[in-house]
């Protein structure tokens, strides 16, 4: 400890003597000819070794400048005035109180002989909804990786699943240099491509072309991040390979390599891991080139399939994880990139074993049941993805695009499950045990075909798309549960259900569209867009109970389906736009008619569904000032029906616990509002983003319980009136740049009114959830840095059924971590991750919820140009790192409880390899 405290003391010493030698810089900046002072000159310093930014400031009415606290070293000062020619010269400044530079005249562009080339210095540009961040602006140590930049970036947040937020809003898409790297998995290229090899990260809106054209934003609202790498990371390679184990049951490896020639990429990668997924992505998506858009979902979502309820990501992951992924990719442009060809190969596997357990509090208009739970689960999920994307540009004005996703998955699960129901006396009302198991083969192909013409008329725009999509089902599974009732504590009567299930499904969707822009002058255009799709699909589901052979061959009519489905749809969109300097907008609305066809097989009875669907969008942004723009958005979308809500289905695969369908629900309307504002101040190093969005529902779809005197739940989708939701979001950030204090501020609240129905009485729960972040870090590059960022939550909920009981309870933590560079080259890091809630009524006397995750790492770099590094890294040194999850709705409260990985110690060997034009291998 001794030695320890000394090295901080030794490390504060040297901090405290750097900061000693610094000075000030001063000047006055004036006109060559007229010889007259020039004010609001931009006058920026940069470091003369890496050309980072140090400080900014404008020059005064009288065209005078200082910039204070300056290190005694060599420095770029470059000065800038409009229309006239940029000044950039080395100045060292002296150890001594101020440094004069005395005049500092600029010449006007017109007057020179040689053409001037003009640098711009901003470390953030923001054009449009595009921000642009200039990567070496922001300092990282050495060896961090695109992740670690992305922390840096002001309004970015990066969770520990590499989940990336961006101004409130999910990333759902990554990008290298406008490509697509590895669709499925953007945390491929976040945590393995180094940061030094960075140029830009440019952070936009997820829009489809034709979303681009209409101007109104798509309707998942998320960000696509663009990762530009530097023009010499475009020619040679890079890497890295990864290896850790505790030498018994904990292995982890990793390996990336890329080869970069001009506009050819090849890329591999793989990963074994016990202690995570092995990042193999955020969600299950897998759409490489495949543009999601409204009218094509519209119908997509009336096939129910049996292979898409999982994903591979760490999100939702729950157990002790034993996971592999693998995968290629060949990119290339070619005939002065006319063609352009991408193709990838990606594999997943994840195995999984949990035990978790959940308490449940059902809120009853004249009761309380109480149920307790406990599973084992065992689970094995693989996945082969093909994708790739051609695309021709025939010339200037043509091109043709064809992208193609091709997905085959398979699923195992077994879990064996014991539940108790309890009334408000704790008495039992019911016990069960029952044993599920399920294999899931689902295939799937993707295909778009684009066209797009542009015209001698500037602005003029065609995009044509044609789409086919297939998908096949098998599902095979058993039931095997006993569930004992009981009537005023005393055993009443036993069911026992013993049942084979088995199911198949096939589904063919396609479509088109046709956008098409016209320029009415240099502000105004008018868009408009026609398609159509069509979906034809079969589900057939049947259980099986056993004969007097022991054999399941008898037919359970009551939770067996087949049917055929026929969806089409037509739809027309209109929408006129205003581009102007400071202002944009846009204005327009569609319309489509959805015909749906069910042809129930079982009864050999044919519905016929007409939906009507009207979509109104406007939107409107206003640029106040470079770098400063405020918006508003509004969309209009039906919500009709799914397959799944509208045919009567029934599933027990927990059989206290059943969901059928209701034929007889109409179509709901969504009004959704949002507006939002930014704005950096460069000068001020000041970044601050405020959004907040209103979602109106009517006549909306929710769900209808009946819970009996045995606790059993049927549940059934109804309209109801009422249900609305809200979200508000904020951030502000100042400071920036080493040596300098970061301080920051975000918000996060959501909340709203839900409507369901219990026991045929209607429920309404307002609830809201509030959360504040607050921040400060402080870096001093390659000798040490810390970061802390406290929060504290409010969630509340209240139900009409149930005034009396209050659920509410607040959140408190947050994060710390940090490094330190110690002697003999070692480094420490080191985070700490608070997750405190308070206790709520319904299961007040259950054990700590509270969990205090800690981690370090010890760590030192080898070879001349450490590329090699020696990790030990200490898991969860506390041991608490337990699942939990506790969702409160208005009529029941569950608390769950699941295994994860916990206290491990590792030793990892990293190396990280390079090769650009000019350098030797590393």
């Amino acid at each position: 400890m001794r030695k320890f405290a000394g090295g901080l003391l030794f490390i504060l010493a040297i901090a405290i003597s750097s900061y000693s030698q610094i000075t000030s810089i001063k000047g006055t900046v004036s006109d060559t000819v007229q010889k007259k002072n020039l004010s609001n000159a931009v006058v920026t310093l940069l470091k003369k070794s890496d050309s980072t930014l140090i400080k900014f400031t404008r020059t005064s009415s009288k065209g005078e400048f200082i910039l204070p606290g300056i290190p005694a070293d060599s420095c770029i000062l470059m000065i800038t005035y409009p229309k006239y020619a940029d000044f950039a010269d080395i100045v060292v400044p002296k150890s001594s109180k101020t440094f004069d530079l005395g005049k500092i005249a600029l010449t006007e562009k017109s007057v020179l002989l040689k053409e001037v080339i003009v640098h711009s210095v901003g470390a953030i540009r923001i054009k449009g909804d595009t921000t642009e961040f200039v990567a070496d602006s922001f300092k990282v140590k050495e060896g961090a990786t695109v992740e670690e930049l992305l922390k840096k970036l002001p309004g970015l947040s990066v969770n520990s699943k590499g989940e990336i937020t961006a101004q409130g809003k999910k990333v759902d898409k990554v990008l290298v240099d406008g490509e697509e790297f590895f669709g499925n998995d953007p945390t491929i290229a976040t945590q393995n491509i180094a940061a030094k090899q960075v140029d830009k990260i440019q952070v936009f809106d997820t829009k489809t072309e034709q979303d681009q054209i209409k101007g109104i934003g798509g309707n998942n609202d998320s960000k696509t991040i663009n990762i530009k790498l530097k023009d010499n990371a475009s020619k040679g390679y890079f890497g890295k390979i990864e290896a850790g184990s505790d030498f018994d049951r904990l292995h982890n490896g990793r390996l990336l390599y890329n080869n970069f020639l001009g506009k050819r990429k090849l890329s591999v990668f793989g990963t074994k891991s016990n202690t995570s997924t092995g990042s193999l992505g955020w969600e299950d998506r897998n759409k490489l080139g495949i543009e999601n858009d409204y009218e094509y979902d519209e119908i997509g979502g009336y096939y129910f399939s049996f292979g898409t309820n999982d994903d591979f990501s760490e999100w939702g992951l729950q157990g002790l994880p034993d996971a592999y992924s693998a995968g290629g990719l060949y990119s290339n442009k070619w005939n002065e990139e006319k063609n352009n060809l991408n193709l990838s190969y990606t594999y997943n596997r994840l195995g999984t074993t949990n035990e978790s357990s959940t308490l449940k509090e059902t809120l009853l208009p004249d009761t309380i049941f109480y149920n307790n739970e406990n599973s084992n689960t065992k689970g094995l999920k693989q996945q082969h993805v093909f994708t790739g994307k051609y695309e021709w540009k025939i010339d200037s004005l043509t091109s043709i695009k064809f992208s193609s996703v091709n997905t085959y998955k398979t699923t195992e699960t077994s879990s064996s499950t014991h539940s108790e129901a309890l009334d408000e006396n704790r008495q039992f009302v019911n016990t069960g045990d029952r044993t599920n198991t399920q294999d899931i083969t689902h295939k799937q192909s993707d295909n778009q075909l684009t066209y797009k013409q542009l015209f001698k008329k500037k602005g003029r725009t065609l995009i044509a798309t044609l789409r086919y999509s297939n998908i096949h089902d098998d599902n095979n599974g058993s039931l095997n549960s006993t569930n004992e009732f009981y009537r005023n504590g005393m055993p009443d009567s036993t069911s026992i259900t013993d049942q084979l299930k088995t199911g198949t499904g096939q589904s063919q969707t396609y479509g088109g569209k046709i956008t098409y822009n016209e320029p009415l002058n240099n502000k105004w255009n008018i868009v408009t867009e026609y398609s159509y799709n069509g979906n034809n699909s079969t589900s057939h589901r049947n259980t099986f109970e056993k004969d007097a052979n022991n054999k399941y061959t008898v037919l359970n009519p009551v939770y067996s389906n087949n049917f055929d489905l026929n969806a089409y749809a037509n739809t027309g969109i209109l929408t006129l736009r205003y581009l102007g300097k400071k202002i944009k907008s846009a204005l327009g609305g569609g319309i489509s008619a959805v015909q749906l066809g069910v042809n129930d097989l079982d009864n050999n009875n044919k519905h016929i569904y007409n939906f009507t669907n009207f979509t109104p969008q406007a939107q409107f942004s206003y640029a106040i000032k470079p770098q400063t723009n405020i918006g508003f958005r509004y969309n209009g979308t039906t919500r009709q029906p799914t397959i799944d809500q509208l045919q009567p289905i029934r599933n027990n695969n927990d059989p206290l616990n059943i969901y059928i369908g209701n034929p007889n629900l109409k179509v709901g309307f969504n009004h959704s509002f949002n507006i939002f504002y930014n704005s950096f101040q460069i000068l001020k190093s000041r970044y601050l983003y405020i959004g907040s969005g209103f979602n109106l529902e009517q006549n909306g779809i929710a769900n209808s319980s009946t819970v009996d005197s045995f606790g059993k739940t049927i549940t059934m989708p109804v309209n109801v009136h009422g249900s609305n939701n809200f979200y508000v979001y904020g951030g502000f950030e100042s400071g920036g740049g080493d040596k300098k204090w970061i301080k920051e501020i975000n918000t996060d609240i959501n909340g709203g009114r839900s409507v369901t129905v219990i026991n045929g009485q209607q429920s309404i729960n307002n609830y809201a959830n509030i959360e504040v972040h607050f921040g400060t870090r402080y870096s001093v590059q390659d000798k040490y840095n810390f970061n802390i960022q406290p929060k504290i939550g409010r969630n509340i909920s209240n139900s009409s059924l149930r005034k009396d009981i209050n659920n509410s309870y607040w959140t408190y933590g947050g994060d710390i971590d940090g490094y330190v560079m110690l002697p003999w080259k070692l480094e420490l890091n080191s985070d700490v991750n608070f997750d405190l809630r308070q206790r709520i009524p319904a299961f007040a006397g259950n054990t700590n919820i509270n969990i205090i995750l800690w981690n370090a790492e010890l760590s030192r770099k080898f070879f001349k140009d450490k590329s090699g590094k020696i990790i030990f890294r200490a898991n969860d040194i506390l041991n608490q790192n337990k699942g939990f999850n506790r969702i409160i709705n208005s009529n029941f409260v569950t608390d769950q409880r699941y295994q994860r990985i916990g206290q491990y110690f590792m030793l990892t060997f990293q190396w990280t390899f390079t090769k650009m034009p000019g350098q030797k291998d590393k």
